[in-house]
């Protein structure tokens, strides 16, 4: 059984502290004054109550999803890599991908409440825990467990609404109404926390538990994030160092239940289904893939070809660049390419459920099909059309290949690193599905900024669809970049696109939901909003 079984032992956080609030993150209309004798007698009972902080992981605004709401993977249809090109208005989040979001916006609303949700939880545990008489070991390991997953959530508020209210401590009526902390100074405390914390941590736990090694990986993302490359490098080096991890040789089949227990996964949300009333519905799709989550040109165009090439420079290549492929799908340009291309991506030639193209030409998205013909793959199985809303799949937070990504790109930024150690790391991820070394194509002289553009290549190929693509626009300020890229594509191959608009610094972060500004009197407005 998978650890995390979030229906049947949520009730005692959930019933009795959580359920009974209003939908305002802050619920100050029924706050009281609590303690844990209130609700904990056991050892069970806080183990229930750290269940209920994991639970919160599940929520269709952070790790599922569905055709409607907008989960982690949604979120890179927001960017260049994929897009709601038909569906406009039918799901959370398309309005930041067309540049029309405010702060009543759907997806700013429900992602704001799902995180403050988890971490509500996370800091009831950490305040009461104390209570129960239990052994001091346990206490500092499921305090640990909360502060690491308390500190994830802190990094998806900093990313995207910037200076939000920073909550350590359970709310009371009293203490109700909590103004905004900077950015700064959250990182900071955050980066703080889980110094102190990852040593209670084992190094191997059950799936789906915190580990030293998802704890380093969470530090290292928010050092990476916020620049402070000394702390990421360090972080990531002592993953490495762990030897508990290594990657899974089938990438292809590494987003499918089958590689759900690779070394490979350093933190994953875990589902089981179907029929157990804890499954994911983040790859759900009916008898096609997914019409909702379109993939890119721009993206699909970005996976080299097996030389090690991009397609402007290959010989390899065998595609018609001037196309639409809509009505002339082009099967050629993906061939010969990156094999995590088809491991990521649906596009003319591959088969679905058995079915060729040539067979039913309805297949890549029956009623509302793509424009670009490009689908998403990862995570979605074809063979599973009865349960892909009922799937045992779990979703994976962080991968080995993100902390060697990651160590190469803050190594390069730092200024002091070995050519050799960089391309060392990169070349560990690309030659596990067959793809040159960096030396075979490019050298052993390529400059700092050339080889952060050959990281930041290699995390769009390799982490696609995995949630991590909106972040990296934000922080490496690409974003209207971006916006231009699927605009001209738009134009260039005649597609339906809707218009995609870049608004400058608003880009870059989200206004706070309107509601908690209006029933909050220490809250004000983002000054850019």
């Amino acid at each position: 059984m998978k650890y995390i079984t979030t229906n049947k032992i949520f009730f005692l956080l959930g019933i009795l502290i959580f359920t009974a609030c209003s939908d305002d993150f802050l619920q100050k209309d029924s706050l009281s004054e609590i303690s844990a004798s209130t609700f904990w007698q056991s050892e069970s009972d806080a183990l229930s109550a750290l269940a209920a902080c994991y639970d919160g992981m599940q929520s269709n605004y952070l790790y599922n999803g569905d055709p409607y709401s907008c989960g982690q993977l949604n979120m890179d249809a927001l960017t260049d890599n994929g897009g709601h090109f038909n569906w406009s208005g039918w799901m959370a989040g398309y309005d930041i991908c067309n540049g029309t979001q405010s702060a009543n916006s759907w997806l700013i609303a429900d992602y704001w409440s799902s995180i403050y949700e988890i971490i509500k939880r996370c800091n009831v545990l950490i305040y009461y825990i104390d209570d129960i008489d239990m052994d001091e070991e346990t206490i500092a390991l499921y305090k640990a467990e909360a502060i690491t997953l308390r500190a994830l959530m802190y990094i998806n508020l900093t990313m995207t609404y910037n200076d939000v209210p920073y909550l350590t401590e359970p709310l009371t009526i009293s203490t109700a109404n909590v103004g905004v902390t900077s950015r700064a100074e959250i990182v900071a405390s955050v980066i703080s926390d889980l110094q102190n914390a990852y040593e209670d941590l084992p190094t191997t736990a059950d799936l789906g538990r915190m580990t030293q090694g998802a704890a380093l990986a969470i530090l290292g993302r928010i050092a990476l994030y916020n620049e402070e490359w000394a702390t990421a490098i360090d972080a990531y080096q002592q993953i490495v160092d762990l030897g508990v991890y290594s990657l899974y040789d089938d990438y292809s089949a590494l987003f499918s239940t089958s590689g759900e227990e690779s070394n490979e996964i350093i933190l994953s949300v875990r589902y089981e289904g179907p029929g157990n009333e804890e499954g994911a519905t983040f790859g759900a799709h009916w008898n096609t893939p997914l019409e909702a989550i379109n993939g890119t040109m721009d993206f699909s165009d970005d996976f080299y070809c097996t030389d090690g090439l991009p397609i402007s420079e290959s010989s390899l290549y065998l595609g018609n660049d001037e196309i639409n492929t809509t009505t002339s799908p082009d099967s050629a340009r993906y061939l010969n390419r990156d094999p995590r291309l088809k491991a990521t991506l649906w596009v003319p030639g591959m088969d679905w459920n058995g079915l060729s193209w040539s067979e039913t030409g309805d297949i890549y998205g029956g009623a509302t099909a793509s424009y670009s013909t490009v689908y998403v793959r990862k995570y979605f199985d074809p063979t599973n059309v009865s349960n892909s809303w009922d799937s045992g799949q779990d979703f994976y937070i962080c991968r080995y290949p993100e902390v060697l990504l990651s160590l190469a790109e803050a190594l390069v930024e730092s200024g002091t690193y070995s050519y050799s150690k960089v391309t060392s790391l990169v070349n560990q991820v690309r030659s596990r599905v067959g793809m040159p070394d960096v030396e075979d194509v490019e050298g052993a002289s390529l400059s700092a900024d050339d080889l952060l553009d050959l990281i930041r290549h290699e995390r769009r190929v390799e982490l696609g669809f995995e949630g991590f693509r909106m972040f990296d626009l934000y922080r490496w300020e690409l974003w209207s970049n971006s916006v231009e890229r699927i605009n001209a594509e738009a134009k260039k191959y005649g597609f339906n696109y809707e218009q995609r608009i870049s608004r400058g610094e608003q880009d870059y972060v989200w206004p706070i939901p309107q509601d908690e500004v209006d029933s909050n009197s220490e809250i004000e407005q983002n000054e850019l909003w």
